[in-house]
């Protein structure tokens, strides 16, 4: 069972105090964003003057750096949770990272590991070593599902023909 959050001091040097602790608690487990830190010690209440200096101290000493933070998120989302480009910069960008710093990890990123590779991983797992998909409406669903992770249509096109023993890509009729 979580641990309730001790309640904010009323006294503005103890709320200092406190945000930096609950600061390092939350930094010290992952790399977070400047913004995510920023939301989650103002969600718990403590003041905004107590959180911009415990943001800036961070910041300083080098404990938060939004770069290195995206970095990580990005290296995660492609080969732990095995996603695209599309979907890392989106999410990226939902975890609070500007959307220049998200491009920049996501292509920083993708430089090390083959994109093509994670979705080849992808395919397989889908498929649950059937060697082919089997008809037109599991070619679309696949597709599809593969889209929603974030891959490129072309290369995911260019996974999937092996398994897909006809001469073009199925087509709505």
């Amino acid at each position: 069972m979580p641990r309730a959050a001790a309640p904010v001091p009323a006294d503005s040097e103890e709320a200092r105090s406190a945000a930096h602790a609950a600061a390092l608690r939350l930094v010290a487990g992952r790399e977070m964003s400047v913004a995510r830190l920023r939301e989650r010690l103002l969600a718990r209440g403590f003041p905004g003057e107590a959180v911009e200096e415990v943001v800036a101290r961070l910041t300083s000493a080098g404990i938060l750096d939004d770069r290195r933070a995206a970095q990580a998120a990005a290296r995660t989302l492609v080969t732990v949770r095995r996603r695209g480009r599309h979907r890392v910069g989106r999410e990226l960008e939902q975890l609070g990272f500007a959307k220049d710093l998200a491009r920049d990890a996501t292509q920083a990123v993708l430089a090390d590991a083959d994109e093509r590779a994670v979705l080849d991983k992808v395919v397989a797992a889908k498929l649950r070593g059937r060697r082919a998909i089997p008809d037109p409406p599991a070619y679309r669903r696949l597709f599809g599902t593969l889209l929603r992770r974030g891959f490129p249509a072309a290369l995911i096109r260019a996974a999937l023909r092996p398994f897909w023993g006809h001469a073009a890509e199925p087509v709505d009729e």
